[in-house]
Order: structure tokens, then sequence, then C-alpha cells
């Protein structure tokens, strides 16, 4: 019995510790790599993307369905629901097929010779299967890259159409409960981009988000950015107001001492999560309190989710993200 033991304790050991350790060493070392190579060895007549990698400093071309999963994997949790993760794999292809200038497109504008960068302020975010290995760690790693390997798969080649032309599918993380009409953000009427519901997100870590500035603070950028404002120093936001709320509900317009200046402007200047927010004095400080992450406009990614987890497809979720739009496969 006890010999039993013993070798029961032995084998336990080594499914425990080395085995784990010798999967770990041994990918770490070849696996991202060997990956990479592998998913960005091009085939006869496929598309390519000319992605500008912000790291290397150089433009890499990569098979549009690779490309598409380096963004899913950077944009979206990949614990999200195959539907959203399908939702997000289509605006992604979306995005970049809009953009290929071999279709076209204009490119990227601060890397004329590529079709799109890897900054995500800029264009979409992308990551290589190296660094979605050092995201997830390597037990994740094979279920969330299979996972979205599917997503891709599963709607090669589907682009978002707004009367038979690529939209621009613009996303953010979390609405708040209502999405915003692209002109309330930016001033510029899109059809596609309309205000809609977006219920169930509350389970977004930044749904709700609260920041502490001392008021010192709060006047002193203020003065910066409008330095003829006349304002109080030390009741500041006793002279604030709303003026205008969007659709969404999130503040358009309002006014600061003698001034009506954008939420957006302020969203900015204080760095908050949304520009649905609201602002109380606590003793020496100001408090903001925001609901939801992002400008708001087209897709929200926690709301996908939430459409998702009640039984919606991609397709429906993209449809009503997406005001009038048509689900395709591209040309090739």
């Amino acid at each position: 019995m006890k010999s039993i033991a013993y070798y029961l304790i032995f084998f336990i050991f080594l499914l425990v510790i080395v085995l784990p350790a010798a999967i770990v060493r041994s990918c770490s070392g070849f696996l991202p790599e060997k990956l990479d190579e592998e998913s960005q060895m091009v085939k006869p007549r496929e598309l390519t993307v000319s992605l500008y990698v912000t790291s290397k400093k150089r433009i890499e071309k990569i098979p549009l369905e690779e490309y598409v999963k380096g963004v899913v994997a950077a944009e979206m949790p990949a614990s999200f629901k195959i539907e959203a993760l399908k939702a997000q794999a289509v605006a992604a292809r979306t995005y970049v097929y809009k953009r290929m200038r071999s279709k076209g497109g204009t490119g990227c504008s601060l890397h004329p010779e590529a079709d799109v960068c890897d900054d995500p302020t800029h264009c979409q975010a992308w990551i290589s299967t190296g660094q979605m290995l050092k995201k997830w760690g390597i037990f994740a790693f094979y279920h969330y890259y299979s996972k979205i390997s599917q997503a891709v798969k599963s709607t090669s080649g589907m682009v978002i159409l707004y009367q038979g032309e690529p939209i621009d599918p613009l996303f953010h993380s979390t609405s708040g409960g209502k999405t915003e009409n692209s002109e309330d953000v930016w001033g510029n009427f899109v059809p596609y981009l309309r205000s809609v519901t977006s219920p169930g997100e509350e389970s977004s870590p930044k749904f709700i988000a609260v920041k502490q500035l001392p008021v010192s603070e709060v006047v002193s950028k203020i003065r910066q950015k409008w330095p003829d404002i006349s304002i109080d120093p030390q009741n500041p936001e006793g002279q604030w107001e709303v003026v205008e709320r969007s659709e969404g509900g999130r503040i358009k317009k309002m006014r600061i001492g003698n001034r009506i200046v954008s939420g957006t402007e302020i969203r900015e200047l204080f760095q908050l999560n949304s520009t649905n927010f609201k602002w109380e004095r606590d003793k020496d400080k100001i408090k903001f309190t925001t609901i939801g992450y992002g400008h708001g406009v087209g897709l929200s990614q926690y709301g996908a989710n939430a459409m998702a987890e009640e039984g919606a497809s991609f397709i429906d979720i993209l449809k009503h993200y997406y005001t009038g739009v048509e689900i395709k496969k591209m040309d090739a």
C-alpha cells in the first residue's frame, strides 16, 4: 500500500509541477514565434494587410484574417461570448478593408505606406500571438486563441455595408445604457451611427467610476485651457451648469463661468471616462462620477456581450448598433 501511495504522490508531482513547468519553458521559447511565422505566410490570392507595428517601427505584411485575430484579441476581452467576438471580428475586418490601399482605400494617415497601424488611438489595436501569450498566460492562451480563431473563421470575409459601401465601424467599451449620435460627439451626421439603447452593461468594470481632483488643480486646468475665463477659484463648481444633453444622455454643452464649453472638452481636460458625468464638492476636492467608458458612438462592447448572453447573433448585434446596415461577404 505504501508503494502505491508513493507512486501516486510521484505521479501527482509530475502532473502538477514538472509537466506545467516544461510546457511553459518550451512554449515561451518558441511557440509565439512559430505561430507568428505560420500565420504570416501569405497564400496565393490571399488579401494582406500592410500593418505598421509601432514597437518595431516597421511595416509588416499580414494575411487579413490573421490580422483580424490580433485586433479582436487586443480590443475585446477574450472571455466574452462567441457571438460578441464575431461581431468584433466583422467590425475589425470592415475597418481595415475600408482603408486597404489595394482596394482603393486611403491607408493610414500617420504612416502613408501602411494600410493601418496598431495604435488604438489612431487606427485599431493589434497584438501578435506572442503578445497574446503574455497577456493570457500559457494555459488560457490555447483556449482563448482557439475561441478567437473560431470567431474569425466563422465570419471570414464578412464586412458591414451601408448603401453598398463599407462603414467606419466605430466602437467603444461601455455606453452606460445608450449610445451616442455621431454629430453629438464630433459634429458630423453619419446615418448608421445613431443613438440606440444598450442594456445589460453593468458587468463592465468601468460602468461607474469616481474621480476626485483638488479644487486648486481643477481651477488651474480650466485657466490653462481658457485663459480669459472668469471663475471663482474658491467655488468653481458653483458656476457650472449643464446647458444641453445629447440624445444618449451625455453632457453636450455646459456653462463654466462666463464660457460655454463642450462635454468632450471637459472629459479630455480632466481625463474622465465619458461625457456622462456629474460633480459635487467634497471638502477641498471636486468629485466626478462618470457612467460608461469611451466616446459612446457605435458598437458598445459590453452591450454586445450582454446581447450575446441573451441569445443574439453577431448579425443581430451589428444591425442593432449600426443603423440600416447589411452584413455581406466582401469581394476577394
